[in-house]
């Protein structure tokens, strides 16, 4: 039997258009709702909030009460209806306050060793981390609150900072391995239990680094010409291809389930240094597909005005986890990965991580429903804000390339 993580089960009943019998009533946000038959996530969206494309609020408001490789759509199942932050019902007071940590907790232990931690991000990667996007983008966002909350619990007994520079390909290597930064992040993690089946670059990220508990779950989606006669029907319809990932960017995603697509020198691979070229490419025939995480290809396809040009093939083609890193031969990795993962364990069960997930969701939904006039030139976002020594684009590696 085939295994499907909670994202691909959702996000493939999220296109399950049903007929008119079993649709969702009325609802409103802030109250749970009873899964009915028929139901799905982009109807329940469509009723509640106006978009079927905003089931990603749902799904991520209710991963606490899905067990692992469960489809949440559950006949009989009352899943929680999260208010979007302009509808959002302002909460009393003491419900404001019950999320916090209470006043009187114990600060957690920390080493004496360990005075500061300097994490390691960049732009380009929308909406996760951009110095462009509202608080850095989700995951940046994510990273300051949750050691933001452990700096104040320890009585600011450590600091942390964010710095940017703009060439994922350093990251790695040599930026983290040299421990010239402490923890780098997004990054995805490999199947490392599989480790004689990845590619070099895969291998080195295994080798080298500690992986924190997952930040975010995201698809790799498929992204083609209208006119494309790719339907990935059959995976087999991308051999022989030309594929296109920025330079830096993973690839083991490309080799796994026995695909050895890269290894195996079955496709072409395309590496220009930003994903907008690669939607350029697209779209001038060079390429022929660019794979790449949902979000970041959507927001690429909206700024560059080619919603209208472009494809979704909405089967995913993986699924992974986005992770917070440090080189294995820092002095100090346990110690600091201790304090990350319990930061962010911290920050889910006060319910602030749902909040923040559903903020820049919403943000990027909502950027993707605003087009340019086709007579007027496409907009695009404020140039990135360049905080590092290098610029550029990509995610990083062992000898070679990688990302996020």
């Amino acid at each position: 039997m085939q295994k499907f993580s909670r994202l691909q089960l959702a996000s493939l009943v999220a296109g399950l258009w049903l007929a008119a019998g079993g649709a969702a009533s009325a609802q409103t946000c802030g109250k749970d709702y009873t899964i009915q038959d028929g139901d799905s996530l982009a109807k329940i969206a469509a009723k509640v909030y106006g978009k079927s494309s905003q089931w990603t609020f749902i799904f991520y408001a209710n991963q606490d009460r899905v067990g692992s490789g469960q489809s949440l759509i559950v006949p009989g199942l009352a899943i929680r209806i999260p208010c979007l932050e302009s509808a959002a019902p302002a909460l009393p007071e003491a419900a404001t306050t019950e999320a916090q940590a209470p006043a009187t907790a114990a600060p957690p232990p920390l080493s004496s060793e360990v005075k500061r931690i300097q994490f390691l991000t960049a732009s380009d990667y929308a909406p996760f981390t951009d110095a462009a996007l509202p608080q850095g983008g989700m995951i940046t966002d994510v990273v300051n609150t949750a050691m933001g909350a452990l700096k104040t619990e320890s009585k600011s007994s450590f600091e942390f900072t964010v710095s940017w520079v703009n060439d994922w390909a350093a990251h790695l290597n040599p930026l983290l391995v040299s421990r010239a930064f402490d923890m780098g992040f997004p990054w995805y993690k490999p199947n490392c239990q599989d480790f004689e089946d990845l590619d070099t670059n895969a291998k080195f990220r295994c080798q080298k680094f500690f992986f924190s508990n997952p930040v975010f779950e995201e698809q790799v989606l498929v992204f083609v010409r209208k006119d494309s006669p790719v339907t990935l029907a059959s995976e087999n319809e991308l051999v022989g291809k030309k594929l296109c990932r920025p330079a830096g960017y993973w690839t083991f995603d490309l080799d796994d389930n026995g695909r050895n697509w890269v290894k195996g020198k079955k496709v072409t691979m395309l590496n220009p240094p930003t994903i907008e070229e690669c939607m350029k490419l697209l779209m001038d025939g060079s390429a022929d597909a660019v794979p790449i995480n949902e979000l970041t290809g959507r927001a690429a396809m909206v700024r560059l005005d080619l919603a209208d040009k472009l494809r979704v093939i909405e089967k995913p083609l993986a699924i992974l986890t986005l992770h917070v890193i440090i080189a294995k031969a820092h002095p100090n990795a346990r110690t600091m990965l201790y304090y990350f993962n319990s930061a962010l364990d911290k920050l889910k069960a006060s319910g602030a991580y749902d909040q923040i997930v559903e903020r820049h969701l919403q943000q990027f939904w909502d950027s993707q429903s605003v087009q340019a006039p086709k007579t007027t030139p496409p907009k695009t976002a404020d140039d990135k804000a360049t905080a590092g020594t290098e610029t550029a684009t990509a995610a990083a590696a062992a000898g070679g390339t990688a990302k996020k």
